[in-house]
């Protein structure tokens, strides 16, 4: 049973052409192995240079593009990907949602697949990302309860860490990012997963647009009983923001898409009640912050913009 990679364009059409290239020679790592690259809408051109790549490197006979008339969202745009499990790509066991702007390197399917066959109860799982430079990057991180936020947005497990660092939903030690384990919730850059799970659980949830749809995705699979996992023993490279980097999407948009989805996470998982307690927590975060920035005379810093323009943000409807 085969192997369904799903890549997500959305203008980032020589990125996704290297992530195909990186492909090339790997995908007998799982037999059956086909790709699907799905334009998001793009509009620049890249679904035609994608087109062409495949054209004339002759990757027909493994890959595929659909491309969509407009920019649905990332969750949107992966479901019309996940949709084809139930018509051309119906022999499909396994999924593997993958960003574009990634290089997948040797044995990275490899060990995922064998990592799910022989763990009939892990739903997902992801491995090490690097960045350009080498370093790691954290792919796990704790699911953002109502509490914990509250107490992040007022910098506690940073101040004081030996009372509140359990409630650091960002980071984990350096050490764990070397050591195979479940964790809560993985980044969307890589996500393996089981078909069975996928079709119990559903697909992502559409109302998210950009950013969060990972958190809620991975609660999900959670709430039904399915493992999701990190193994960093295969690795890939990971650029990171290139679909969201200024020249794609502007920075009070993107800035308004993450509070939109910080907010979004706590409805879909935890309640109104929650979504509003947390925005009050923001709030009342900034406000302090910049209440102590007046009064020590920093008003002419960056950080003092950024938290006037943020707490300016909350205190309106947050739209894009």
């Amino acid at each position: 049973m085969g192997l369904l990679i799903v890549i997500l364009n959305y203008r980032t059409g020589g990125l996704t052409v290297d992530c195909l290239r990186s492909l090339v020679g790997k995908l007998d790592e799982v037999p059956g192995t086909r790709v699907l690259v799905v334009d998001n809408g793009s509009g620049d051109g890249s679904s035609a240079q994608i087109a062409e790549a495949i054209a004339v490197n002759h990757w027909g006979g493994w890959c595929e593009l659909m491309a969509l008339r407009d920019n649905i969202g990332f969750a949107a745009g992966n479901n019309r990907g996940l949709a084809t499990l139930q018509t051309t790509y119906k022999d499909c066991e396994w999924v593997l949602l993958l960003n574009s702007d990634t290089v997948v390197h040797a044995g990275a399917l490899r060990l995922s697949h064998q990592v799910m066959r022989a763990e009939s109860k892990i739903g997902m799982m992801s491995c090490l990302l690097l960045s350009s430079d080498g370093t790691t990057q954290n792919v796990t991180r704790k699911f953002p309860s109502p509490l914990r936020q509250i107490l992040c947005a007022f910098g506690l497990p940073w101040m004081f860490p030996k009372a509140f660092g359990w409630a650091d939903v960002y980071d984990v030690p350096e050490a764990q990012l070397t050591v195979k384990r479940d964790c809560d919730w993985l980044g969307g850059a890589y996500m393996f997963l089981r078909r069975d799970a996928l079709e119990q659980v559903g697909g992502m949830d559409e109302s998210f647009f950009f950013y969060g749809e990972d958190i809620e995705f991975c609660f999900r699979f959670h709430k039904l009983g399915w493992r999701v996992h990190y193994d960093p023993g295969a690795s890939i490279l990971h650029i990171g923001g290139s679909s969201s980097d200024p020249t794609r999407v502007g920075k009070k948009q993107k800035n308004i898409f993450m509070w939109q989805a910080r907010y979004q996470v706590q409805r879909k998982c935890y309640g109104i009640l929650a979504a509003w307690a947390v925005r009050a927590g923001d709030i009342s975060a900034f406000g302090f912050r910049k209440l102590k920035m007046l009064l020590t005379g920093k008003t002419r810093t960056d950080s003092y913009r950024n938290v006037s323009d943020a707490l300016g943000l909350l205190l309106k409807p947050l739209r894009p």
